[in-house]
């Protein structure tokens, strides 16, 4: 089954939600390409597409929570830092050796 996705008149954020979810079955034309072979009857084959389509559709309605941004503790900076300074003694001590 076939839908063309710009004909529904979805939302900026819904259709990219949808082309995030339905993947290779979104063509490049816009056309939503689903395929039923889970029933004998094609009635039961097409009523299965038509109710995954809605699914996949409204699932691209719903938005992402937003992701809350969190800092590094002081802690965590503080182990960074020596860190840091360790590596740059180990480094530091590559250099040639002077026999005085």
């Amino acid at each position: 089954m076939r839908i063309d996705v710009f004909k529904l008149g979805l939302p900026l954020y819904a259709y990219q939600k949808l082309k995030q979810l339905a993947g290779s079955k979104l063509t490049s034309g816009g056309e939503l390409v689903i395929t039923a072979r889970k029933f004998r009857t094609q009635d039961a084959n097409r009523t299965d597409a038509r109710a995954r389509i809605s699914e996949l559709i409204a699932e691209s309605f719903q938005r992402d929570p937003r992701r809350v941004k969190t800092k590094p503790s002081k802690a965590a900076k503080a182990r960074r830092v020596d860190e840091k300074k360790g590596r740059s003694q180990v480094k530091a001590g590559r250099g040639k050796v002077s026999l005085d």
